[in-house]
């Protein structure tokens, strides 16, 4: 072979390997239910089609996907859904695909309901881990929300074990900074121990959405439809039934001195609800009571009770409430695999930063590639390289 033509198809194979390496996602005809029209269902499909932009995919033609299903004996794509034992062995031996994104849309009065699912094609199962769910007016909605929602749909899997901290449950007379001093504190304090989370202001405006801003000990199937709108593996909810801060006058006799103590008392709990299933997981009870004369006087000189307030909830989350969900069982796995993660990455940071070895018989690949990257250099120039 011409030396020339071998080092350009090298080039080739070496600066494209990124894309081979993307897993292959199907894409199959929504399912339409409820009065839909073919219609809708067609563009629906093309609107998931032309939102994936994944670096990590690489659609599969629809015309692939019919044939792959035709391989395994399955005539719609809304089987797919309910593969039996055989079917499923059948699939996994198909070449050609990894995933596939299966949907569903039907109308629910006036707006449309729209369900995303991702089956591996490896096993045949569905994930039921990533799931997302949309209810929009019409298709144009849906168009402007559907890139966001594939987005969290096809991420990483890492990123898809999140939980959602939901409004605290408060039984008490409490000032109107409790609930979302509360947490924003425990929010911080989660993400500090690697745990993921999502965003309390978008579960704000998600749940309100929804007509679902009150969630207060509701039925577990309320929480499980609160789950799929958040698209969380977990749900944590706090419970207050007491918040108050003492003001207590002393008097000393020796010296006449007279003033008051502030002693600050909260007790309640918290839950961790599966959104699988809508029941509790565990509970992590507190009972703190702060005095706060331990603070030095030239850091309190100026506070309100307010600030008592607010300093008793810093103390509370970090030092009773935290180390408990840490240690309950639906969180004590996610710890120890965030010490693994951490230990993966210090090593493979370590890899990339060791020397390149270059392979034995291979010259001057990295001149060449560098006169590839920029993009000027001449067929002489190439030749050169090979001389």
């Amino acid at each position: 072979m011409n030396f020339k033509k071998l080092i350009t198809a090298l080039a080739c194979v070496v600066l494209s390997a990124g894309v081979f390496a993307a897993d292959k996602l199907a894409v199959a005809e929504p399912v339409g239910k409820g009065g839909v029209p073919a219609s809708d269902i067609e563009a629906f499909w093309g609107i998931l089609e032309s939102s994936i932009q994944s670096d990590e995919y690489a659609l599969v033609s629809r015309g692939a996907l019919k044939q792959m299903l035709t391989e395994i004996g399955l005539t719609t794509s809304s089987d797919l859904v309910s593969l039996n034992s055989t079917q499923k062995a059948k699939l996994g031996e198909v070449e050609g695909v990894k995933y596939i994104l299966v949907s569903e849309i039907s109308k629910f009065g006036t707006r449309l309901n729209c369900t995303m699912r991702i089956l591996d094609a490896t096993t045949g199962e569905i994930d039921q881990a990533r799931t997302a769910n949309l209810r929009v007016k019409d298709l144009d909605e849906l168009a402007d929300e559907i890139e966001a929602a594939l987005q969290k749909l096809l991420s990483d899997d890492k990123a898809l074990h999140r939980s959602a901290i939901l409004a605290p449950v408060i039984k008490v007379s409490a000032p109107g900074y409790l609930a979302d001093d509360f947490n924003v504190r425990l929010e911080n304090e989660m993400l500090d121990k690697g745990l993921r989370l999502q965003n309390l202001q978008s579960v704000a405006k998600i749940l309100k959405k929804n007509d679902m801003d009150n969630l207060n000990e509701l039925e577990p199937k309320m929480y499980v439809k609160a789950g799929k709108l958040l698209e969380v593996e977990m749900l944590i909810q706090a419970t207050i039934t007491r918040f108050e801060i003492e003001k207590i006058a002393y008097n000393v006799a020796e010296t006449g001195a007279s003033g008051f103590r502030y002693i600050g008392n909260i007790e309640g709990s918290v839950r961790i609800i599966s959104a699988q299933t809508g029941e509790t997981l565990g509970s992590v009870p507190f009972d703190e009571r702060v005095d706060f004369r331990s603070i030095p006087i030239s850091t309190r000189r100026d506070w309100t009770v307010d600030d008592y307030g607010k300093h008793l909830i810093r103390t509370v989350i970090p030092q009773k409430v935290i180390p408990g969900i840490m240690k309950s069982p639906a969180f004590k796995d996610k710890a120890e695999t965030k010490v693994e993660e951490q230990k993966a990455d210090a090593e493979k940071s370590a890899e990339l930063k060791a020397p390149p070895v270059r392979p034995s018989g291979i010259i001057g690949v990295d001149r060449l590639l560098k006169s590839a990257s920029e993009g000027s250099k001449s067929t002489l120039e190439l030749e050169s390289v090979v001389e």
